[in-house]
């Protein structure tokens, strides 16, 4: 008995490999932002328009710990083809949000930061392209 793998199958068994695999399948548009932050310091680092997760969230680890020159820096945010916001209260608590506009992300993030301080102001929202 011989079997047709015809067009159609094949095509959905190449899609899935890397799925089956453990792997992230990304589109050719997906752009992926981050934010780190120093718990000691308050300082900040960003990313976007990286081509995946991890190296946006590396960036954003590593900017951050060269304006802070603390090896606390920690990504609190990642996002994908969107926008992401940090806000921070008076207390120095910080709170994170994303969304598909800066206008989402920026309440989302003012949001997080409610829960944790008072008094939260937006310090930075940015878009992936």
């Amino acid at each position: 008995m011989a079997f047709n793998l015809g067009k159609p199958l094949t095509v959905v068994i190449l899609t899935l490999l890397p799925i089956l695999a453990g792997g992230e399948v990304a589109m050719a548009d997906d752009y992926y932002g981050a934010i780190a932050r120093s718990r000691d310091t308050g300082d900040k680092g960003y990313a976007w328009n990286f081509r995946s997760r991890q190296q946006a969230e590396r960036r954003a680890r590593q900017e951050c710990q060269d304006i802070s020159g603390a090896d606390d820096c920690r990504a609190l945010l990642w996002f994908k083809n969107a926008c992401g916001s940090i806000a921070e209260a008076g207390n120095g608590a910080a709170g994170t949000g994303w969304g598909t506009s800066e206008e989402l992300a920026e309440g989302y993030a003012i949001q997080s930061c409610r829960t944790v301080g008072s008094r939260c102001k937006v310090v930075k929202t940015f878009c992936t392209d």
